[in-house]
């Protein structure tokens, strides 16, 4: 056990680093000219992914036709009722994408680079995941499309549960066993606060909440932090009544609206439900300003994204 003097409590679970080897390929990406930085990220997402298989699930809250007490195992309304989905295979990265990947895209457009500007930058580390708006998130996978050309863009939110739930399995967790053993296959509140890897420039500021990508057990397919470390921006637009009027085949969400779906959760204290839980989020996170009273883009420190590949085969990674 570890104490943080700062933060006055004990870590709960094994001490843990992120792999080596991972880290080194994330630190190589922020150094060199930007065309070995290119380089380097177009192998680096190309050798991530994951293959899916397609397959059918039932999408959603299933807990009354699962659970012994036949109850609902969360308590939102939008993701019920449970219904059928079938999917064409696709492939997902393993890992949230990280701000080292996504200094790549905006040093090689000239884009400002993403800030987590929470807590005066704290949050802001090359192997933590990359704080987005949506837009950005959105821009970061199409170009990775133009950059390798493998159709990569953001996942739909029928695809990100059917892989946290490791192709649609009967799983609330996203965990290398479907249940959530704190402290082992899931970051507690207390490692949250103590795995942030940047030195706060504040003692009394916490760290930020999210940590290196990588450091828990993935779920069955090999799927890294769906559960927590970041809410993840999906494709769809969100619509609480969605569910009711979804296609079975390769939903896409509906045709338009104002607030987007994320999926996964950013904290240590897991609401019920798991990976069954939807998120509705303004694209730019639109917050008030409590200084100015004005409104405008809020935080994006904890909004997250992990791209897809929309190819029905598996992609042969570049070694």
């Amino acid at each position: 056990m570890s104490r943080d003097p700062d933060l006055g409590t004990y870590a709960k679970g094994p001490q843990l680093v992120q792999p080596p080897a991972l880290q080194a390929e994330l630190m190589a990406l922020t150094i060199g000219g930007i065309e070995d930085r290119r380089a380097r990220l177009k192998r680096k997402v190309l050798n991530d992914l994951i293959f899916v298989k397609g397959g059918t699930f039932m999408m959603g809250d299933f807990g009354p036709s699962w659970s012994p007490e036949q109850l609902y195992f969360s308590s939102g309304v939008d993701n019920k009722p449970a219904h059928k989905v079938t999917l064409t295979s696709y492939s997902l990265s393993r890992y949230k994408t990280t701000y080292a990947e996504f200094d790549v895209f905006t040093d090689a457009t000239g884009r400002p680079r993403a800030a987590a500007t929470w807590w005066n930058g704290v949050n802001r580390h090359p192997v933590v995941p990359a704080g987005l708006y949506w837009q950005h998130a959105k821009d970061y996978c199409t170009w990775l499309a133009r950059e390798t050309g493998v159709p990569f863009d953001l996942s739909t939110e029928a695809q990100w549960e059917y892989a946290a739930r490791s192709g649609g399995q009967n799983f609330i967790w996203a965990t290398d066993n479907g249940h959530l053993d704190v402290g082992r296959n899931a970051p507690s509140y207390e490692q949250t606060r103590l795995l942030g890897p940047v030195t706060r420039v504040n003692p009394s500021v916490q760290r930020t909440s999210l940590h290196p990508v990588g450091m828990f057990p993935p779920n069955p397919l090999g799927f890294y932090d769906m559960s927590s470390n970041g809410w993840e921006w999906m494709q769809d637009w969100y619509d609480a009544s969605y569910y009711q009027v979804s296609p079975e085949r390769d939903p896409k969400g509906p045709a338009s609206g104002t607030l987007r779906v994320e999926r996964g959760y950013a904290e240590g204290d897991y609401p019920s439900g798991g990976v069954l839980n939807r998120f509705s989020r303004d694209p730019l996170t639109t917050r008030r300003d409590i200084g100015t009273g004005i409104i405008g883009p809020g935080v994006a420190a904890t909004h997250t994204v992990r791209c897809a590949v929309n190819l029905a085969r598996p992609i042969a990674g570049v070694k």
